[in-house]
């Protein structure tokens, strides 16, 4: 399909109205037609787009998703080169992802109805698993699933309950996961 300017102004704007509705009511009472309104298009603009409601908020959730899964890629070669600063990197490059997603994922982590953070840590652990395998040395399943746990946990804990900024995640999530920083010399746990 052609991206023109119009098009892509278009799916711009019935993503960001699809946002807004969530925000009013739950996503079994949003309508085509509500979407439509607040998005300034008609009913055949939509669905040139999507197949319906459903396919636009999937859409939504999995660009995000894969941007985040993306940064889920090792930052070494093998398990011999990992050290502290490529820990710190590892993670610092899955909080950037969630920082450069931070409005829309802080209002998917508060919709009561869906329930993102699991989706997000399927996903985490789907793409530790797969990038840990080309390893030598296989990391073990459960460690990955507490692992994808905590960081999913942590983002969640980040955007809905704090006001760091990344720089001030990073350290934090740093300080908890690797045993490095602020909360290692005053454990306030």
């Amino acid at each position: 399909m052609n991206q023109d300017l119009r098009y892509i102004k278009t799916e711009h704007n019935l993503r960001s109205a699809m946002l807004q509705l969530l925000k009013e009511k739950e996503f079994q009472k949003i309508a085509v037609t509500d979407i439509c309104k607040l998005a300034n298009c008609s009913r055949n603009a939509f669905y040139q787009h999507y197949e319906g409601k459903e396919n636009l908020y999937q859409a939504i959730v999995t660009d995000i998703v894969i941007a985040i899964e993306e940064s889920c890629r090792p930052v070494v070669e093998s398990l011999a080169e990992l050290n502290f600063g490529a820990e710190k990197l590892y993670l610092s490059n899955i909080l950037t992802a969630v920082e450069d997603n931070r409005r829309v994922i802080t209002q998917l982590l508060k919709l009561p109805q869906e329930d993102f953070s699991n989706r997000l840590q399927t996903m985490m652990i789907s793409a530790l698993t797969q990038n840990f395998g080309n390893w030598e040395k296989q990391c073990r399943l459960d460690y990955i699933h507490y692992f994808a746990g905590g960081i999913t946990s942590f983002i969640s804990y980040w955007l809905t309950q704090t006001s760091y900024d990344l720089d001030q995640a990073v350290e934090a999530l740093v300080a908890v996961t690797l045993g490095h920083g602020k909360a290692t010399e005053k454990r306030e746990w």
